[in-house]
């Protein structure tokens, strides 16, 4: 997967000057746990992608307690269905720096206020500088795809299927957190 010189230039200043200091807690996983109460969903902004993502996004359960919210680009709001609107966090341009990386400490400290179980990043594609958000997120438990950058970001990480379907690699996803 060919990744941008914008996005390693991104990488690279994250690794050298981001706040990486951070002291993950332990995190048991276990066939008689309960899995996570509340995750955040990053998604893709690519039509290709959102459109496979689309189909693993879930409501709410109030039965079973669980809570989900969404952060996507405002380009990218067509592709979902309208009812993830009330619990999104919908990045624009003005929140963009000129890599493409959030810069908007607003946005941050409402999402770390929510104090949610688990981050997934659904975006399949490496070229996603929207992903960084996770290296200043105050989340416990982070999944997201083997890419480029993966090491920095994610506590679990999910080789991508690129043989068979594509919604295999979502499902593995949901049965790591329990939400299946």
């Amino acid at each position: 997967m060919e990744v941008s010189l914008k996005i390693k230039l991104l990488y690279y200043w994250y690794i050298t000057f981001g706040k990486n200091n951070r002291q993950n807690p332990l995190i048991k996983i276990s066939k008689k746990g309960k899995g996570v109460k509340s995750v955040l969903f990053l998604l893709p902004a690519e039509k290709k992608y959102a459109q496979l993502a689309g189909h693993f996004i879930k409501k709410d359960d109030k039965k079973g307690k669980k809570y989900y919210s969404y952060l996507l680009h405002q380009d990218s709001i067509g592709y979902y269905q309208n009812y993830l609107l009330d619990n999104s966090f919908i990045i624009t341009e003005n929140n963009l720096n000129w890599f493409g990386a959030l810069n908007s400490e607003k946005i941050i400290n409402s999402i770390n206020n929510e104090n949610f179980d688990a981050v997934v990043d659904l975006n399949i594609s490496s070229d996603q500088s929207l992903s960084l958000i996770i290296n200043r997120l105050d989340i416990p438990l982070k999944v997201g795809f083997d890419n480029f950058f993966s090491t920095l970001l994610y506590s679990i990480t999910i080789e991508p299927k690129t043989i068979g379907f594509m919604e295999e690699n979502y499902l593995m996803i949901e049965k790591i957190l329990g939400l299946e």
